[in-house]
């Protein structure tokens, strides 16, 4: 008995050709795009330095070019109780709400605890 499979039969049919990766290069427009959210993501992480103290890892989850909604940006922060950690959160989000800069690139906020 063998753990390898036979190859596919293709009945006569030509052989399909094996996949390949293609990577187009990415226009200036979507070169600004992904800069812009770039920029929303390191001010997002200032203003909740300022809010938070500190933030111990930020991660861009995911990016995209155009949308109401342009990525999602993970923030770990400090966390002492959820009383505070919720009236942080909100003091963060009144000032993104108020920064031209995430005014214009939104983002999804995952607000995670370090509790380290």
């Amino acid at each position: 008995m063998s753990l390898l499979g036979e190859r596919a039969q293709h009945h006569g049919l030509p052989e399909p050709e094996h996949p390949r990766l293609t990577q187009r290069p990415l226009s200036q427009a979507e070169l600004r795009a992904r800069w812009e959210v770039r920029a929303a993501q390191w001010r997002a992480r200032e203003i909740a330095e300022l809010v938070f103290g500190e933030v111990t890892d930020s991660t861009l989850v995911s990016l995209r070019p155009d949308g109401p909604l342009r990525g999602l940006l993970h923030l770990e922060v400090p966390f002492s109780d959820l009383e505070a950690h919720h009236e942080r959160e909100e003091r963060f989000m009144a000032a993104v709400h108020t920064d031209p800069v995430l005014a214009r690139v939104r983002l999804v906020y995952v607000m995670a605890p370090n509790l380290g």
